[in-house]
């Protein structure tokens, strides 16, 4: 048997749980830009141009209340072009952002968002809720949607800029990685985006809301306690039976003069100048969505209490939804914030408002590196994929065969095997829970079985 270095041998005396319990998300999941990375854009002709903004995030820094995210607001993965004539590019934001650790539960009902950025996502770029800050006749009734009305103008990641502000409205990943495409911009202008969906696997962390709570990609455990198979997180928000638009989802009754449009009029949209008249087709407006408690696994606030990977005793999360086609689904993030929100991170005159933010530090911080921690120091080229796995597992990152050994978190060993770069190792044996595995070099991971 390889002989493990006392690292490894101290963290299987542990166990996993409490080696996990010990780990930060809040402060571990950043992309911090440790290679003096730039974004990107691409011309209209198809290159490729660098933009020289250091991208994702700088700086981290914390104490024992809050997390300060120090970055440009630019993505490392490629932007534009933007459908609708956008002339705009990613610009240099030059955010400070401020995440509370220790989240609290709100009022009653939420706080609902606003217009602007209200999260930010693990790359230092913030997302917008659904709203694109139009309205049907300008009257504040019918409220348009943004991943309608907007959709030929997002790049393939799925974002784009208002005045130099990149942000996303939708789940991150390239409208390419769906089962059925609906906007085909990756085709001349492919984007990694933020996120692989994958549905072998419960997604990642993608952000972190402004109240505190962690967002989640579209895939998680069936059940809230951690068990049961991967599922896709089902809203609980749906599409209401109208074929006109005289009452809203509360059901107030509007006058006539309030209407919207008859589901399938076409309507002008207010940008770009000279846009087409469209289809106002169901789901064209907020309004046009209605929640029902229990329909799906999702709350109102399009989160639920429940056990993951990186918050094995248990968290409130959010998570980014999508049909079962992988393509956003409303409310796409969240509508409203369950916890108590660190408003300062709205800026001047509200939400997006001048200036980013009106985070200060006032306070004494640390700051954050990715080697803070004695799990991050475990890390290494090599990782397990898919984590969570239900069957089959293979080591990403290899160059060269080396020899792995499966530990239960008493420190036992359970299997030993030599694998090759891209072999496959049949886990089905295993009962649902938590392993450790471990390579010949003395470096760990944790691994996560589930049925």
């Amino acid at each position: 048997m390889v002989q493990l270095i006392p690292t490894i041998f101290l963290l299987l005396a542990l166990g996993l749980n409490s080696l996990q319990s010990n780990a930060q998300p809040e402060l571990e999941s950043w992309l911090i830009n440790t290679d003096g990375a730039t974004g990107s854009y691409y011309m209209n002709n198809g290159n490729l141009i660098d933009n020289g903004i250091e991208c994702d995030v700088q700086l981290v820094q914390y104490s024992d209340e809050n997390v300060y995210l120090h970055a440009t607001g630019v993505p490392r993965y490629a932007t534009s072009p933007f459908g609708d004539g956008n002339p705009s590019q990613a610009q240099n934001a030059d955010y400070l952002f401020r995440i509370p650790r220790n989240p609290e539960v709100g009022p009653s009902g939420g706080t609902s968002t606003g217009l602007g950025h209200t999260a930010v996502l693990i790359n230092g770029v913030p997302t917008f809720n659904a709203l694109d800050a139009f309205s049907y006749n300008n009257q504040n009734n019918w409220h348009q949607n943004g991943g309608f009305f907007e959709l030929a103008g997002f790049d393939c990641a799925k974002g784009h800029p208002a005045m130099g502000r990149y942000h996303h409205h939708l789940v991150p990943s390239p409208f390419s990685n769906s089962l059925d495409v609906i906007n085909p911009v990756c085709n001349g202008y492919p984007s990694d985006g933020l996120l692989e969906i994958s549905p072998d696997a419960h997604s990642p962390i993608i952000g972190y809301a402004f109240d505190g709570y962690p967002i989640y990609g579209p895939f998680g455990f069936a059940n809230d306690n951690g068990s049961g198979e991967i599922v896709r997180m089902q809203t609980s928000y749906s599409l209401r039976d109208i074929a006109v638009r005289h009452t809203l989802p509360d059901g107030t009754v509007l006058a006539p003069n309030q209407y919207g449009p008859d589901v399938g009029e076409l309507v002008t949209p207010a940008i770009p100048p000279g846009a087409q008249p469209v289809e106002a087709v169901l789901g064209a407006y907020i309004e046009d969505f209605e929640y029902i408690p229990f329909q799906g696994h999702l709350d109102v606030f399009n989160g639920r209490e429940c056990v993951t990977p990186e918050y094995p005793q248990g968290t409130y999360a959010y998570f980014a939804t999508v049909d079962e086609n992988w393509n956003p689904q409303y409310p796409y993030f969240f509508s409203s914030y369950r916890g108590v929100v660190a408003t300062d991170n709205f800026g001047m005159g509200g939400p997006g408002g001048p200036g980013g933010t009106s985070v200060t530090i006032d306070e004494d911080v640390e700051d954050y590196s990715n080697t803070a921690s004695l799990w991050e120091q475990l890390q290494n080229p090599w990782t397990i994929y898919p984590n969570p796995a239900k069957s089959h597992i293979s080591a990403q990152g290899l160059s060269v065969s080396t020899r792995f050994q499966i530990y239960d978190a008493s420190g036992r060993v359970l299997e030993e095997r030599l694998l090759a770069p891209g072999e496959l190792w049949n886990v089905q044996h295993l009962s649902s829970g938590s392993y450790i595995i471990a390579a010949e070099n003395g470096t760990g991971q944790g691994l996560h079985i589930v049925r």
